[in-house]
Order: C-alpha cells, then structure tokens, then sequence
C-alpha cells in the first residue's frame, strides 16, 4: 500500500479508503443475483481486513445506515485507523445556537457509535454554497477543532462551484468530491485549488456507483445514455467489462491532485481487485490521454442522486 500526505493535516493516508456506505445501506446497481450489502458479520471481517492489509482511512456518516456502528464495532479501537464522518445540515437554516446544538448531538451520537473519544476528520454532508454562506456552520466547527472533538473539519460536495467556496472559504481540511472516468469535471480548476491551499481531497465515485463495472450493462433504459457512455469507455480503452473496474480505479488513482480514492467494496473480492488496481499504480500517459475525451457533463447521468433507481 502507498501513502500519501493529506494536504496540510500532518496525516499521511492510503491511497485507496474504504467508503462505508455499501455495508450499512444497500447501495449500487440491480443485476441479477447480486444486490445488497452483507451481513454484519461479513462487514465487519471486510473492515478488519481492509485495515490488515494496509488501508487506515474510513469514510461514513450517519447515513448510512449501519456503517458507523459496523465500523465502530471492527476499528474502533485501532487508534491508527482514521475515521471520517459527517453531519448533515439542516433542512431550513437556523440560528447559531440551534445549529450548534444540533451539530453537537449528532457529533456526540457518533463518538458513541464509532466507540472512540475524538473524531480525525469531520465532514459537513453535501454543504452548499448557501449553507456556508448564511450559517455560521464553518466557526462552530472551528470550534469543535479547538476542544479536540475534532482533529480536522471537512466538506463533501457535488459541484466544482461548492469546490471552489469550500477551499476559498479557509475553514477546511478536506474536501470530497466525486471523480471518475466519467465525471472529469473538477479537474481544471477545483483540484489544483485545493492542492494549492494544502486542502486535502478524497475522491468518491471513481466507479459510479457500479456504473463502471459490469453491472454498467444492467442500467436501466431511463439511463440509456449513461450505458453507451460507458459502453464507449470499454470500446476505447480497448478492456472488457471485467476489467472495467480496476481501470476506472486506477485512472483515479493516477491524478496527482487527488490524495486518496475512495472504494465501496462489499465483498473480499472487491476488496482484492481494489487492492490489485492500487498494487499496479498509473495508468500510463496513453491511457491517461484516452481517458481525457470521455468526460461528461451531464449532471443528471453523473449525480447518482437523480438516477431513476430504487
């Protein structure tokens, strides 16, 4: 496993980290015979091997479902595995005091969850623009960092435009992002933003969630152009579907600017083929340069969230 330094935390991280969502909730595309996450037991053994065999970042939230209390119950007392998790914003915005308190049950509720005294990086879930504009959300996790609740604060994001007021804000650690073959949108501008202020970037969805597996060919007509998308991906790269996801993998792996990519394995075979594609590194300029012309920019095909799925 290679490490790297996640912007100017001090944490040097593995190159791939484990997304925990496909254990607590399932997550993914339908296709015949396999669908779902696995057992508790079974997700805990993939946690523990996960941290064996090297990789010591772990996303979750609570979200997602069971992830926390799975994850709390495999590493929580493995004080180098680093945990990062979430709170979600408000529907409506509140006043400071309402946001604080609701921040501060939620951080309290996964200390216990997560079985450890601090957190190492706390993410506000999806934060737009207009929450870190008009709520006071960025000083009251300032706040957090100074009592040592938390070590480090962080964003998930969708768009490059949320990127960008994230790391021009200055109150963030960490920043994560969806990037893949196919939604090459932040490269340009957002990543060379946040590696310039020392903002460390996790990326999610290097596989599309499925899309770019073979479970690409189960996608449902409502997502017809998403399909061929990823049909032209096998067709140019010259691979077979099999071999789709070690190469969706390693294309992310291969941007300088991204610190750590994130996998959703549910099983140890993914854990291995997650491992394999780490093993081998970079792509290759060639395959780089191919990669370049198969981005899209259709946000209803790149946010998961606006698929027509269950």
């Amino acid at each position: 496993m290679h490490y790297r330094p996640y912007g100017k935390t001090g944490l040097s991280i593995s190159a791939i980290s484990f997304g925990t969502v496909s254990l607590g909730v399932d997550y993914g595309i339908e296709s015949p015979g396999d669908f779902g996450r696995p057992d508790e037991c079974a997700a805990i053994r993939l946690l523990e091997e996960s941290f064996d065999v090297g990789i010591n970042l772990f996303d979750t939230a609570p979200a997602y479902g069971a992830s926390e209390r799975l994850l709390g119950i495999a590493l929580g007392a493995k004080k180098d595995a680093i945990f990062a998790t979430k709170i979600t914003m408000p529907t409506e915005i509140q006043t400071r005091i309402e946001l604080k308190k609701h921040v501060e049950i939620s951080v309290l509720s996964s200390l216990k969850t997560l079985r450890r005294d601090y957190i190492d990086i706390l993410q506000v879930h999806n934060l737009t623009v207009e929450a870190l504009t008009n709520t006071d959300i960025t000083e009251i996790l300032a706040d957090l960092k100074i009592s040592g609740i938390t070590r480090f604060v962080g964003a998930t994001v969708y768009s490059e435009t949320e990127s960008l007021a994230v790391v021009k804000s200055g109150g963030y650690d960490s920043l994560q992002l969806a990037f893949s073959i196919l939604d090459q949108r932040q490269s340009a501008v957002a990543l060379p933003g946040a590696k310039s202020a020392g903002v460390g970037v996790m990326a999610r969805s290097s596989l599309l969630k499925g899309a770019l597996t073979p479970k690409g060919r189960w996608l449902p007509d409502e997502l017809e152009d998403l399909r061929q998308s990823v049909e032209k991906v096998v067709g140019l790269l010259e691979c077979n579907w099999d071999d789709l996801p070690e190469i969706a993998t390693r294309y992310c792996l291969s941007i300088p600017l991204i610190d750590s990519v994130l996998i959703g394995a549910r099983t140890h075979e993914e854990l291995t083929a997650a491992l394999e594609a780490e093993r081998k590194g970079d792509l290759g300029d060639e395959c780089i340069s191919k990669c370049a012309n198969l981005g899209l920019n259709d946000e209803n095909l790149l946010n998961p969230s606006k698929w027509p799925l269950k």
